[in-house]
């Protein structure tokens, strides 16, 4: 089985969405947005729960109730041999025309007037123009037999999970044997004979009934306090304690360990419908009181275990989505109206040791409208640092610097262009050198024009002496040579370093580099000392770069297009 597809029409903020889907979707946006209106949509559509009840007029597009809801899913059964479509197929039987490979299901709701609510009609087919109703009794459609839906937000309470599994231990039919519940009936009896024989129950049967005689005196009244625990209700009684390095920490222990065990218990309590049902898992912001760790456990979970098989996952952490790999990544954003963009993201093989940090990147950029992708900590410092001069608010307004560290500026790239991120780049000019050869590759060049999808330049031959003397002469003539490239980079986001970083800030800023560098004792040049230790360095430049003159000197130099387009765009 596979999700294809989501339509969503005049559904409360959603007047008409539509989104490709995946097995696992993780949703992303700003608070209010929509991304918990997206999961009941899926919940009314999949959940009897949910749906029983009815929509209401504030579930329509601003209570617009002379239109119909419209929720459709489009899901893949082409695969005869995958267990899920045959439970589908089966169901489904004669709704599904012979050559077809997806088959829709589709809820409906009008508003009829006079009433207070919606009742819904769900329908399903493999030709979207013809469905039919799909099969009920009472308010169980045949849909209900095939998904089990797992709603799980962070205000889960564990008391509430553990009692509705344990209920099923002592119910006639569980799994205990008819000698245990022997056993367990016996200790009950015993114990509610014991409590009532109890000397301050039988007082408290004498206060009772003496306050009774005071309104009405009867003859043969007796008051007689019995316990109710019966064999059936044990469970509402049974409460897990959890022991920690000796203590026993439960119903006091912190909030982030109960309710990782309280997902444990879900997904323990679910397992049971793997043969009989399709589980979908529709889970909201499970970072709320879990620590770094426990986020990170969580995410392995999520992203390896079978049973979340079919998820849809919101989220605002980074650590949440650290482990995740072929996934579909869902931005819902707003322009004139709520709208969305998803894309198919799978971690290239190269980065599968650096997955964790590129995936945390990913989700920190992805909330973004504007991202500026720079190589290192470097650049992010010193930009971060003129931002907050000149834009202040710039991440309250869309923005975003992620540096790449090593990963491809690509990668970032095809992710968050799909998903309406502006991006804009700015990479040093770097030269590859090849001794053998004795030729050099336009390395920084070549990867800017790569990423713009223009053709790389040729390799040139030189000099193996004079390349070691004069390498920053070779990069500023590249700078020179190709001004027609550079300004098309420009016009796609793409800042190109006339040789790097700290050289371009050398050209805007040379008075107040030497004066910074004179003070630290050393006869080192500015660039060369700046390049040593380049983080610690630059954060020991930027603390000095105090001056609206200096910070405007870099911000209107050539070099330092990148941040004025930055703040342009998040100030405009």
């Amino acid at each position: 089985m596979l999700f294809k597809r989501i339509w969503i029409k005049n559904f409360r903020n959603f007047e008409s969405i539509d989104i490709n889907l995946e097995n696992k979707n993780i949703l992303f946006g700003l608070n209010d947005i929509g991304k918990t209106n997206f999961l009941y949509a899926i919940r009314f559509l999949f959940d009897r729960e949910c749906r029983k009840n009815g929509l209401i007029e504030s579930d329509f597009f601003q209570k617009k109730i002379e239109r119909e809801i419209e929720i459709t899913i489009e899901i893949d059964i082409s695969d005869i041999n995958d267990s899920d479509n045959k439970k589908i197929r089966k169901r489904m039987a004669g709704a599904i025309s012979s050559g077809y490979d997806s088959v829709f299901m589709q809820l409906k709701a009008k508003y009829e007037s006079g009433s207070i609510v919606a009742m819904p009609e769900l329908f399903w087919g493999s030709d979207i123009n013809y469905l039919e109703a799909i099969p009920s009794t009472q308010a169980i459609f045949e849909i209900d037999k095939i998904f089990n839906v797992v709603y799980i937000d962070s205000s889960i309470q564990l008391g509430n999970v553990f009692k509705r599994y344990t209920r099923n231990i002592f119910s006639k039919d569980s799994g205990m044997t008819e000698s245990e519940r022997g056993v367990v009936k016996r200790l009950i009896d015993t114990l509610n004979d014991k409590l009532g024989k109890l000397d301050s129950i039988k007082e408290l049967e004498g206060m009772i009934k003496s306050e009774y005689f005071k309104y009405r005196p009867e003859k043969g009244f007796e008051i007689n306090i019995k316990s109710e625990m019966e064999l059936e209700n044990i469970s509402s009684k049974l409460m897990p304690y959890i022991n920690y390095g000796g203590d026993v920490s439960y119903p006091t222990s912190g909030d982030g360990r109960r309710k990782l065990l309280a997902y444990t218990l879900l997904s323990l309590e679910n397992r049971q419908y793997e043969d009989v049902k399709i589980n979908i898992f529709l889970i909201e912001e499970l970072e709320n009181h879990l620590h770094r760790s426990m986020q990170l456990a969580v995410s392995k979970q999520l992203f390896t275990d079978e049973i979340f098989q079919y998820m849809f996952l919101t989220t605002h952490s980074s650590l949440i989505v650290s482990s995740m790999d072929e996934v579909n990544l869902i931005k819902l954003y707003k322009t004139d109206k709520t709208d969305g963009k998803s894309v198919y993201y799978k971690v290239p093989p190269k980065y599968q040791k650096l997955k964790a940090q590129l995936n945390q990147n990913l989700a920190e950029a992805i909330y973004a409208d504007y991202v500026l992708l720079v190589e290192g900590p470097s650049e992010k410092i010193l930009f971060e640092t003129i931002m907050c001069t000149k834009c202040p608010a710039y991440e309250l307004l869309g923005g975003y610097i992620l540096e790449v560290n090593g990963i491809s500026f690509k990668e970032y790239i095809k992710i968050l262009s799909k998903l309406n991120v502006i991006t804009i780049i700015k990479t040093d000019n770097d030269l590859k050198y090849n001794k053998d050869k004795k030729e050099y590759n336009h390395l920084g060049l070549n990867r800017a024009l790569s990423i713009a999808d223009e053709n790389k330049v040729n390799n040139v031959l030189y000099n193996p002496t004079q390349f070691e003397i004069d390498k920053m002469g070779i990069q500023t003539q590249i700078y020179n040579n190709y001004i027609e490239k550079l300004e098309l980079l420009q016009q796609k986001h793409i800042y190109l370093s006339k040789i790097d970083l700290e050289n371009d800030l050398y050209e805007a800023i040379p008075s107040k580099m030497d004066s910074f560098v004179k003070k630290k004792n050393t006869t080192k040049s500015a660039v060369d000392y700046l390049q040593e230790k380049k983080m610690i360095r630059m954060i020991e430049l930027c603390s000095e770069l105090n001056s609206s003159v200096t910070i405007n000197k870099i911000y209107n130099h050539d070099r330092f297009k990148c941040i004025k387009e930055m703040c342009d765009l998040c100030c405009r």
